[in-house]
């Protein structure tokens, strides 16, 4: 058996060879039960290198199975409990610490650009080859800053919040989110401000989205994730937008609400188990 435990090699009389098994129990859920004392193992067959013949299976012939039927959880058991998303905690856990995690990864040596960059002059065409003479602007009342909010195109998650401010939806939006990784996260969360394309309504629906989380008590950890973030990237501007302010407003009772919940939970988990440690049983 390895250290680890999760290959076993075997070696069966009459048999050449080395047989070599993984543990199955590491690569799907297994449910374990208690055998009865007449249980009797099942004998299988070693597998082998010969063609197999094809055979007829009939309700005779079919042995019952020993294991039992995977149980499959509701996404919430109950409509009063938290219940966590269950994504692994590298989409949500750094997301307030992107920053960090990019200068950490920084190069320590800017990329060297060659010696000899190759260059092209602009011509004219024709068959007469001519140069062109680069066009002086003489208007001084044309800005030379570009709005990148203009030029840039919605993303998926942009329309289906202002689909879901809409139809007052916003499983897909919430969906779409979840299938991101956090630097692309952070990139959609960015770009709601009408600074980088999006606009104060897509705004108001995002916290519509935190809203009906917290509501529904479901996704509870990436809920925090997420508006941790927000608050992060537009903390700013909430205060300049009444109809942003009025949404943070109701937000933060709410997110208020759901911790003192929470907190009464953890309490009496405590007292429960402070007794069952303190009682002679």
């Amino acid at each position: 058996m390895s250290p680890t435990g999760d290959f076993l090699a075997t070696s069966h009389v009459d048999h050449l060879g080395i047989y070599l098994w993984s543990n199955i129990s590491l690569y799907s859920v297994v449910s374990l039960r208690p055998l009865p004392t007449d249980y009797v193992p099942s004998v299988v067959m070693l597998p082998g290198t010969c063609q197999t013949q094809d055979i007829d299976i009939t309700e005779e012939n079919v042995e019952p199975s020993d294991e039992m039927i995977e149980y499959d959880s509701p996404e919430q058991l109950n409509e009063q409990l938290v219940t966590l998303s269950l994504l692994p905690e590298s989409r949500w856990k750094n997301l307030l610490n992107l920053d960090v995690i990019k200068k950490k990864n920084k190069p320590k040596e800017p990329p060297r650009v060659p010696k000899s960059a190759p260059f092209f002059i602009p011509t004219v065409p024709g068959l007469v080859p001519r140069y062109v003479t680069p066009e002086q602007n003489n208007d001084p009342q044309q800005s030379k800053v570009v709005n990148l909010g203009i030029l840039a195109q919605k993303s998926d998650f942009c329309l289906k919040l202002e689909e879901g401010l809409v139809n007052n939806t916003y499983e897909a939006a919430l969906s779409l989110l979840k299938e991101m990784g956090p630097s692309g996260i952070e990139t959609e969360l960015r770009n709601l401000s009408p600074d980088c394309g999006g606009s104060i309504e897509v705004m108001q629906s995002f916290l519509k989205m935190i809203e009906m989380m917290l509501d529904r008590k479901r996704d509870f950890e990436l809920a925090q994730a997420y508006l941790a973030l927000f608050l992060k990237l537009h903390l700013k501007m909430l205060p300049t937008e009444p109809v942003l302010l009025e949404e943070m407003t109701k937000l933060s009772s709410q997110v208020e609400e759901s911790w003192i919940h929470l907190q009464s939970l953890f309490n009496q988990s405590m007292c429960v188990l402070n007794y069952i440690k303190s009682a002679l049983l």
